[in-house]
């Protein structure tokens, strides 16, 4: 189940985050009083051993991400290492050749979702490296990916949803198929954040993860269409009570 997969987004990214609106009650404005829509991905950037390095801060599981920087040419090759929270070990997930004006840019594709920690070292990675200190580190928020449907009240019919939130045209929330009714979910497009709380079932077309609200889908600036989001389940926050608590959509549905 999706509800065990997708991990906590990171307290200090969500706890002013809080989307939703309360149950029977239409929420004034696109974005409800509480919730907290974050413009604009954040760059990391850090520095020591004579290496600087950026990364945005925020990426897609599996998905192709870069960190450049900037490293004296005679290095010849910066590997970058992510901290694996389980072992504590560092491991090698992208490398690139360092240019004649000192500026390198390395890809790599995130393998666990939540926060991850990055940095980057002279050299090829190996078990040197991975014992040095000093090492200019950036972290990165990872989502998980999935497409997204709209909805809204003239979709619906203007009635109740499977949680019982009266839905209009300024309702916060999303659809899903098994998390719980008032699950809060961190909702990453585009460059924008917003947390909106889980309000109803749905999708019910295959290849589909998720069913936006029609505010929700127009907060993320997204256009009319299917889009890619990327998602994590927030627990920093409390749940949003809902008046109904609906089962969850069978898999084979």
């Amino acid at each position: 189940m999706l509800a065990a997969a997708l991990p906590c987004a990171p307290a200090t990214a969500t706890a002013a985050s809080v989307g939703g609106a309360s149950p029977d009650a239409p929420v004034e404005g696109a974005v409800p009083t509480g919730a907290a829509l974050a413009i604009g991905t954040s760059v990391a950037t850090a520095s020591g051993n004579g290496i600087t390095i950026s990364s945005r801060g925020a990426a897609l599981l599996k998905q192709r991400a870069t960190v450049s920087g900037i490293a004296p040419s005679g290095l010849g090759t910066v590997s970058i290492e992510a901290l694996d929270a389980k072992s504590g070990a560092w491991r090698a997930v992208g490398a690139a050749a360092v240019a004649t004006d000192g500026s390198f840019k390395a890809a790599w594709r995130p393998r666990a979702l939540g926060a991850q920690q990055l940095r980057a070292v002279a050299g090829a990675s190996t078990a040197a490296t991975r014992a040095v200190d000093g090492a200019p580190q950036v972290g990165v928020t990872v989502y998980r990916p999935g497409v997204a449907s709209w909805y809204s009240p003239a979709t619906n019919g203007g009635s109740k949803t499977a949680c019982g939130i009266r839905l209009t045209k300024t309702t916060i929330g999303v659809a899903h198929k098994t998390l719980p009714c008032g699950t809060q979910i961190e909702l990453y497009y585009g460059g924008k954040k917003l947390v909106a709380p889980v309000i109803d079932r749905g999708p019910f077309i295959d290849g589909r993860t998720w069913d936006l609200t029609k505010a929700t889908h127009t907060a993320l600036g997204a256009s009319d269409g299917l889009i890619t989001i990327g998602a994590l389940t927030v627990t920093s926050v409390p749940m949003l009570k809902t008046p109904y608590r609906a089962p969850a959509i069978p898999s084979s549905r």
